[in-house]
């Protein structure tokens, strides 16, 4: 597999296999981040690319999302990084190619925002799932709640984000949030499974047909709400506080 920056892309035929490997927790550096937009890039510039499957290395995360201590410190920053993430994330969702997140282990905050700019997710039983960012005074805001709301409406997009607790891969298959789960020893076979069935349909038509449903011409006004959103939360203690105390391995003092 040819690597860089701990992002590596190789191809057998039609299938693409797009990898993140920052172990332990796959965490999303900008570093990771940027390598993974350059992948991007060269997906799309290969037309003879059907499907891309989305997975991490090693067991234990899909990702865990940002790194905490290269968070801003500014409302600027802050709505900087947010501008960029989304980005990243719109054109990994609007690859011509069909995408696949295979999803064992935890996928929390921005890796499962990375997770949810996917067509097709399959989660190991062993997987959970969740956006805990507001228990660090955050919000998934790289089109993590513009997402949530448009898949799987905004009654478990609010449970999810305004409590921030992870659910299980079964629980996130009840409420939308992911397509099926498998034993972990069958997710291999199963997104092999998945992507072989693609492949053999007409690429036209799925490509049409992914422009089509994939469409967020409705939903482009929450990427602006999204961003001002998190830029104003650097204006106040809380996001700070909450982000020393999780570096400090402690409970936060949120202001009441």
């Amino acid at each position: 597999m040819e690597r860089e920056t701990s992002v590596g892309l190789s191809c057998s035929g039609s299938v693409a296999i797009l990898q993140i490997d920052n172990p332990p927790l796959n965490i999303l550096t900008v570093a990771v981040r940027e390598a993974l937009f350059r992948r991007i890039i060269e997906v799309e510039n290969r037309p003879d690319i059907r499907v891309v499957v989305v997975q991490a290395g090693g067991s234990r995360a899909f990702s865990v999302g940002s790194d905490i201590r290269e968070f801003p410190d500014d409302e600027l920053g802050g709505v900087a990084k947010i501008r960029f993430e989304q980005y990243l994330l719109d054109r990994l969702a609007g690859l011509p190619a069909v995408t696949i997140a295979k999803v064992g282990g935890m996928a929390l905050g921005g890796g499962a925002e990375l997770m949810l700019a996917c067509d097709f997710r399959i989660a190991s039983t062993g997987a959970e799932i969740g956006f805990p960012e507001i228990r660090l005074g955050a919000l998934p805001a790289a089109g993590g709640m513009k997402r949530l709301t448009r898949e799987i409406g905004p009654l478990y997009a609010r449970e999810l984000v305004l409590l921030g607790r992870p659910v299980s891969a079964t629980r996130a298959a009840e409420i939308g949030l992911i397509n099926s789960v498998v034993p972990a020893e069958d997710l291999d076979a199963e997104v092999d499974r998945l992507a072989r069935e693609l492949v053999a349909l007409p690429a036209e038509a799925m490509r049409l047909a992914k422009r089509v449903i994939g469409s967020d011409a409705l939903w482009r006004q929450m990427d602006t709400e999204e961003a001002e959103a998190f830029g104003i939360l650097f204006r106040g203690t809380d996001l700070a506080e909450g982000l020393a105390a999780f570096l400090e391995k402690r409970e936060p003092r949120f202001n009441r």
